[in-house]
């Protein structure tokens, strides 16, 4: 649950709409769930998806994959950027149109060089967010309107013998 509550908490900190550009780039777990949770929004959702089980997943649910050579530069209106990486945050600065909206969804292994100066030109709003709230996250498990079931890779049955 704490990981959905995570990928909500973007929809708790902009409010999105059907007519909005939204492009998430990457599908783990974390992104995964955050393109489930952004699709019932209705907004025009495109994701960036590596890997061919991350891309059948979206596909399954009619979310949009897209490569990363067809992004548009200066395109999307929100960027969620979930990777974590250097290259990831790269894209989605390029990717964002100028007064647009960057979230990021991820923490950063030591230090990155950024250019500020296009952020502050462009007037890009950088947000951070990271942990999000319990009780949407439980209603959307309770109506199934998001299945987490498909991103368990594997489980593991650990009996505690207590005596």
């Amino acid at each position: 649950m704490e990981p959905l509550a995570a990928a909500l908490e973007i929809q708790e900190q902009i409010k999105l709409q059907k007519t909005d550009r939204v492009l998430l780039i990457g599908a783990g777990r974390l992104g995964q769930l955050i393109a489930q949770t952004l699709a019932l929004t209705g907004c025009d959702l495109h994701v960036v998806a590596r890997s061919f089980r991350a891309q059948q997943l979206l596909t399954a649910r009619g979310i949009n994959v897209i490569a990363e050579v067809d992004i548009k530069s200066q395109k999307w209106d929100v960027v969620i950027e979930a990777t974590g990486s250097t290259d990831g945050f790269t894209l989605a600065r390029r990717a964002v149109r100028p007064r647009g909206t960057m979230v990021l969804k991820s923490t950063y292994k030591g230090d990155m060089s950024v250019n500020i100066s296009s952020i502050v030109v462009d007037e890009i709003t950088v947000l951070g967010s990271r942990c999000g709230p319990f009780e949407p996250a439980l209603r959307l498990l309770e109506t199934r309107a998001v299945d987490p079931s498909v991103l368990i890779s594997d489980t593991t049955l650990c009996l505690i013998n207590l005596i």
